[in-house]
Formats: structure tokens, sequence, C-alpha cells
């Protein structure tokens, strides 16, 4: 068992090796999604094209955009389009969950970011998350 929300299965379908990094690509749920890996990792925990993973995100760790996020340049490889399912309102921080095709995603924003936002259940956002907040879990 693992706090993390945002747990997406799928195959690994490509390990692109750098130096120190490895870019791990799994598909699963019906997207793609992209996991930086440090080759120390990725050879502990043997992973080859084919494995069973579960991609873990925190919620803190996504970020989301509203009005154009589909025509923005970011640097996040995750990019996901969906519209907001559900708010979670608290003092200081509040929680957002995502629909993106059959993919139930969350986000930890501040209370700020939600008003100024105007979120509302319906609304169509982008979430983005960076590949090096990826963790991977093997089967």
């Amino acid at each position: 068992m693992i706090s993390a929300q945002n747990q997406i299965k799928g195959r690994i379908t490509n390990i692109q090796a750098g130096e120190a990094m490895s870019l791990v690509t799994l598909e699963g749920d019906g997207c793609t999604v992209v996991s930086a890996v440090t080759n120390h990792g990725v050879k502990a925990l043997g992973l080859t094209p084919g494995d069973s993973v579960t991609a873990v995100i925190k919620s803190t760790e996504a970020m989301l955009i509203k009005d154009g996020g589909q025509n923005l340049k970011l640097s996040a490889r995750n990019v996901f389009d969906g519209r907001v399912e559900s708010i979670d309102k608290g003092e200081a921080m509040g929680f957002v969950r995502v629909i993106s095709g059959s993919v139930h995603l969350g986000a930890a924003v501040t209370r700020q970011a939600l008003d100024e936002m105007r979120l509302a259940v319906g609304t169509s956002v982008t979430l983005a998350i960076k590949a090096t907040e990826v963790m991977l879990i093997k089967e």
C-alpha cells in the first residue's frame, strides 16, 4: 500500500538510456507515461521493455493549467488533457480530481490558486507532471 493516489499500471515500451539517467516509457490505462530513472535504478529493478510497472505520482507534484494548456510549450513529459471531476477545498490547500480518458488523477493546489483559476466540476484543464516526479514500482 502507498499513500500516493496517482497510480497508473502499464507495461514498459521503451528505455532510453543516457549517461546517468534513463527515460522509461510505459503504456497503460490508455495513456503514455514517461519516468526519469537513474541508470542505477533501472539496473537495480532489472527494468526491461515489456515489464509490468506502476507509475506513482504524488498529487503535490501535479500542475494544473486552465485555458489553453494544449498550446503551451512545457518541459513536462507527461501532459493529460481532461476535465475537473471533483474539488475539495480547505483553508490553505485544495485537492482537484481530473479525469483524462480512463485515467483519474489528483492535484494538490493552494486555495489561492483554486480561487484564482475559478475551477469548477466540468472545467477543461491540463494536468502536467515532470518525468523526474514519476516513480516506478515493478510488479
